[in-house]
């Protein structure tokens, strides 16, 4: 299933039309995906709360349910950005496709053991954090703009290195 269509499927849902009435300033700030088969139909939507929350709705094949708000995990003074629906022109596929074949020339002897998705906006703009843990235990990133598959960011890095923004 496409981004848009998993976040068309939560606002369509009551149970967050109800949240949404008594958030009205409350916003789209990322869309996560596991990709492995214990998440295989899961995906968590987050939305960023005046108090510096962040409200994450779980949409698995059968329900949709929301997570008691959590603190959020950032680096100090940094700002959670809004994600502009309108910007979204790349589908995750897409997206990891862009990744995969990046990850085969360039890292080939990086093969993943699992992979993290995260859409969210960060400074350089609207993008699908894709994030491979390999088989060497080193932490493969990219950052693909979501607007135009363009990759603008990639890292290698020792598990023991990585950072998380």
């Amino acid at each position: 299933m496409e981004i848009k269509e998993i976040i068309k499927r939560l606002k369509e849902d009551e149970g967050f039309k109800k949240w949404k009435r008594g958030h009205k300033n409350s916003f789209l700030a990322h869309v996560f995906k596991m990709l492995d088969d214990a998440n295989k139909g899961d995906w968590q939507i987050g939305f960023y709360n005046e108090d510096d929350t962040i409200t994450t709705f779980l949409l698995t094949e059968n329900e949709i349910k929301m997570i008691k708000p959590t603190q959020i995990f950032k680096k100090p003074g940094a700002k959670i950005l809004k994600i502009d629906e309108n910007r979204i022109r790349i589908d995750i596929c897409k997206a990891l496709e862009i990744a995969e074949k990046t990850q085969v020339k360039e890292y080939e002897g990086e093969s993943p053991i699992k992979i993290i998705t995260i859409l969210q906006r960060l400074d350089i703009g609207l993008v699908y954090n894709i994030t491979y843990i390999t088989q060497s235990f080193k932490i493969l990133n990219f950052k693909i703009d979501a607007n135009n598959g363009k990759i603008l960011k990639k890292t290698l890095e020792s598990i023991v290195d990585f950072k998380l923004m």
